[in-house]
Parts: structure tokens; sequence; C-alpha cells
């Protein structure tokens, strides 16, 4: 029996060694989701704890540990989605500021530190980050985001061209003028 089908069935039967072991091994990697979508660190670790509470609860579900880490993954993004309706703010972003933008943004984590370009993205309005992340990151079509955001397509377009107009601001700022995409 290997060693991720022994925590996984020691999980499903409740053992706090078993889960003790789950969150180690995973906690930096969902961490750095729930960094992407929360504003500051602090958000992120209770979006975290929040994420393994459920996992917890829920780890019935997983047929079988190789798919244990996709199952958590989405269960972190729903985690940050419901953070955001238990928290989102009733402010209307200003839309007409945003500059055209061609959608060359690809390769921007090959050319800026880890760390600057989460920090750019963690700077961006609540909704219009939340939207990044999903579509950017995750690889949800808008039809899904609008679904879970409880907003139009539409409005997931619009946050996705204005979180990219913005990005594309905050990397001039700091010197980076020109990309391109990788083909």
């Amino acid at each position: 029996m290997s060693k991720e089908w022994s925590i996984w069935e020691g999980c499903k039967a409740g053992d706090p060694l078993s889960q003790r072991q789950l969150y180690e091994q995973y906690k930096s990697r969902l961490m750095g989701l729930c960094r992407r979508y929360a504003a500051s660190r602090e958000e992120a670790q209770d979006m975290l704890q929040d994420a393994f509470v459920k996992i917890f609860q829920r780890m019935n579900q997983v047929e079988a540990p190789d798919k244990l880490f996709a199952w958590m993954k989405s269960i972190a993004v729903r985690t940050a989605v419901d953070h955001y309706h238990r928290h989102k703010k009733h402010q209307h972003e200003d839309l007409e500021a945003a500059e055209e933008m061609s959608d060359d943004y690809e390769p921007l984590a090959m050319l800026v530190d880890d760390g600057v370009l989460v920090g750019l993205i963690n700077q961006l309005p609540e909704r219009s980050r939340l939207v990044f992340n999903l579509n950017v990151v995750e690889g949800y079509d808008h039809d899904e985001i609008a679904s879970m955001l409880e907003i139009t397509t539409a409005t997931s377009r619009s946050q996705l061209h204005y979180a990219k107009a913005l990005l594309k601001t905050k990397l001039k700022a700091i010197g980076i003028l020109r990309y391109e995409r990788i083909a």
C-alpha cells in the first residue's frame, strides 16, 4: 500500500494523523492558490483553513488518491469564490478608465518574478482579480465564472479586460514595456 493511499484512507476514516500529513503535504500549494484570490495573506490563510475543513468533511467524495489534489484544488477555488460572496462590497468599478490592450499577456510569468506578478495581481480590484484568476490561472470559461460569481457573462468578460488593462499599466510602471506572445 502506497503512502498516498494510506493517507487518503486515513483521512476518509477521520484519522487526525493522516489529516495532518495531508495538510502538511498540500498546504503550500493550496496556500499559493488562495493567495492569488485573497487581498492579504491573512485572508488567504482564512480561505485555506476553510478549504481544509471542507476537504476533511467531504473526503468520502474522492474516488481514488490520484484524483485527490485536483479535487482539493477545486474545493479551494470554490472556497475562495464563497469567500468573495460573503465579503463582497457593492462597489462599481470604473471600467471606462481601462485602456485597450491585446491578449499578449501570457508570457508575463516568464519575464517577471512570481512574487512580483502575484503582488500585481493582488492589487487588482476584488472582482477583477477573481475573474482574472478563474479564467487565466484556473481555466474556467466566462459562462462558468458568471455562474460562480452570480454575474453576467458580459460582466465576466469586461472584468477580465479591465484586469488585463490594469496589469498592463502596472507592468509599464515597473519597466516592462513590451512583451510577445509565445507561439
